[in-house]
């Protein structure tokens, strides 16, 4: 199979969309992975059925090996260097490294990701330094498959058909794939997560890519068609990498067929005589697609590690710093470690034993860490520091309540909710809201937190510790959603002028019931806080509201108000406000003031979540606790102040 450059600049561009996904550029960059199925699903095709021509047969043993060789070392290091970092790091990242570096060397990541639930398109605080393996487990799994397929069409078909074969079964698992895909995607209560990490459901362009390797990507010699072919191929990916977001249902299924049938295109261009393949063979682009893997594996961890709150930088100069570390890291791991790895064979058996020892130690190693780092949090004590209690208790709740149901066309009751501003006022509010207190049940007293990305970013593993330390036995439970917004309606548009859908949770309406009913919590605290700084909802209809307007604050104070009656019949509820943003890009959009007002008006225990964490919209002192001005810093240490700073202000306002 003769070496074409020109597939080698396709990886490189592929591989820089991805970045720039990454980095927060284009919010269609992460179909630079579906090039890369296509391309290795191309390639390996390719080279087994070379192998058949010149063979009659198939060395399965050598064909893994061979991969081995090339994936094994690189992945490795990063995973050796993962574990270092997050032993250093603590807090979460050493809680969860077993897991992390588990699913990533056993080539599980992607359902790793569908077992937790994982969202690959939402902004975590804390994100996995191997979250990206996902896509390499999709692809070692059909290196693990595909082979022992051709292997069975072989003997099926005979050397003389396999070709026309092994393109027929690669066409009916790409169909098939697209098929499960469209029919999954078509079900609103099915996640996008189980769609986009699945390997049945992404399979669509590893199978298109062998089709092109089964029958041959034919190279056109100065042909006109190939150029405009390349060209518009080339053009929609790009369209596309700039355009689409990863929540569009329509992707999932004819939308990443049609990625896939762009990049086929592409490739062919890329391997003919033109336009595209003058400029994809190009020296620097076929240097970066030679190491294309290498920038893969490295690119993710740089950008969560050196992100700004640790550089202290932004803009042009973080990203250059991310694209000159993950190029010396790349260029590192090349030189030293990919290209003088061993090949296991059969006469050398210590090879294959040594790959296995390092993966089984790095394994074992990053469990036994993650295992050590959860005791010692688990018998920790737990304590405030005085100077951030007086930080985050400085504000305090009130309390009213009315009767009555909300109905659409009725004004809700009106209530004068002013919180004090003082310790003294504090003190104050919460004895009056102490003095009718709630009997203790003869269990655990249970509280439950609901809410958006604010209320999730509240993670902490010892939530429950933290709230039996300061109120005895209590269990607390957290049940926030990213991206759940309290208007149900159309999507959320957000602070980069890209959509988000809800989650399914979020969409019913009676939302979080399940939940509340399978817990049958004594207190329910929610606790929504980044609505206001959004751009709006758009509606089915086109149309867009937003916090301030009429349209989208009288649906907010309804939907809130028919939740904490909901609520209320099993529980004591208690409902935040709206916390100011501290981010400049927020000052352009005052929603958050509106939904505080929208706020003032609403029944029931109410916990003045704003003025507690800016008293008197002064956000200077809390800037440490958030990272992105809106969510919590997802540190333990961080987590144990603001879960007990707000429990001691949230129980007493429910009457405990």
């Amino acid at each position: 199979m003769k070496y074409e450059p020109g597939i080698d600049g396709l990886r490189a561009v592929s591989v820089g969309a991805v970045f720039l996904f990454h980095a927060g550029v284009v919010s269609g960059g992460f179909i630079g992975v579906d090039v890369f199925f296509v391309i290795s699903g191309y390639l390996i095709t390719a080279l087994a059925l070379a192998e058949i021509d010149r063979t009659d047969r198939l060395a399965l043993g050598s064909f893994w090996a061979r991969r081995a060789r090339r994936l094994l070392p690189a992945m490795l290091l990063v995973c050796a260097a993962v574990l270092g970092y997050s032993v250093i790091e603590g807090g979460e990242a050493m809680q969860r490294v077993g897991r992390d570096v588990g699913y990533a060397l056993l080539y599980v990541a992607n359902w790793g990701q569908v077992g937790q639930g994982r969202d690959y398109f939402a902004l975590y605080e804390s994100p996995s330094l191997l979250e990206h393996a996902w896509s390499l487990a999709v692809e070692e799994q059909f290196y693990l498959v595909w082979p022992i397929v051709l292997v069975v069409v072989l003997r099926v078909a005979g050397t003389q058909r396999v070709r026309s074969a092994v393109a027929g079964v690669a066409v009916a698992v790409a169909a098939g794939s697209v098929v499960l895909a469209t029919v999954l995607a078509s079900d609103e209560g099915q996640g996008l997560s189980r769609l986009y990490f699945g390997t049945d459901t992404r399979a669509a362009g590893l199978a298109v890519g062998a089709t092109a390797g089964a029958m041959g990507l034919r190279r056109a010699h100065r042909s006109r068609t190939a150029d405009i072919a390349g060209l518009v191929s080339v053009l929609g990916l790009v369209a596309f990498a700039v355009t689409l977001r990863g929540d569009e249902r329509w992707l999932y299924g004819p939308g990443f067929l049609m990625i896939a049938l762009l990049s086929v295109t592409a490739m062919w261009a890329a391997t003919s005589d033109g336009i595209v393949q003058q400029v994809l063979s190009n020296r620097m682009l076929v240097g970066i697609g030679r190491v294309s893997y290498g920038v893969y594996l490295w690119h993710w961890p740089v950008i969560v590690v050196l992100d700004a709150e640790r550089t202290g930088l932004s803009g042009i100069a973080l990203g250059a710093l991310w694209v000159a570390v993950t190029a010396l890291l790349t260029a590192a791991s090349w030189f030293a470690v990919e290209r003088n790895a061993p090949m296991p064979k059969l006469t050398a058996p210590h090879r294959g034993v040594g790959y296995a020892i390092g993966v089984g130690a790095l394994v074992v190693g990053a469990t036994v860490v993650s295992a050590a780092e959860n005791q010692r949090v688990d018998d920790a004590p737990f304590a405030i520091p005085p100077a951030v209690t007086t930080l985050l208790t400085s504000s305090p709740v009130s309390t009213a309540s009315g009767p009555g149901e909300p109905t659409p066309d009725a004004e809700l009751p009106t209530t004068s909710l002013v919180a004090p501003s003082t310790a003294e006022a504090t003190a104050s509010t919460v004895a009056e809201a102490t003095a009718s207190t709630v009997a203790l049940p003869n269990r655990p007293l249970r509280v439950q937190i609901i809410g958006d990305s604010v209320a999730e970013s509240l993670t902490s593993q010892q939530i429950t510790e933290i709230a039996t330390g300061r109120f005895g036995e209590v269990t607390v439970r957290n049940d926030g959603q990213i991206a759940c917004s309290m208007v149900r309606a159309g999507k959320w548009w957000l602070l980069d002028d890209s959509q988000l859908g809800d989650p399914q949770d979020c969409r019913g309406a009676d939302r979080f019931g399940d939940a509340v009913d399978a817990f049958e919590p004594d207190v329910v605290y929610l606790l929504f806080g980044w609505p206001g700084v959004g751009g709006g909802r758009e509606l089915d209809d086109g149309s867009v509201i937003r916090p301030c307007e009429a349209g989208f604050d009288d649906r907010w104070r309804f939907e809130y108000q028919a939740m904490i009656r909901r609520f209320e019949e099993s529980a004591t509820v208690v409902f935040s406000s709206v916390a100011p943003p501290a981010i400049p890009i927020a000052d352009r959009r005052p929603g958050t003031g509106c939904l505080n007002t929208a706020s003032d008006e609403l029944d029931g225990n109410r916990f003045d979540y704003s003025n507690w964490l800016c008293p008197d919209g002064d956000c200077e002192a809390s800037a440490g606790l958030r990272s992105d001005g809106i969510h919590f810093r997802n540190s333990a240490e961080l987590q144990e102040q603001v879960l007990q700073a707000l429990l001691d202000q949230v129980l007493p306002a429910a009457g405990y």
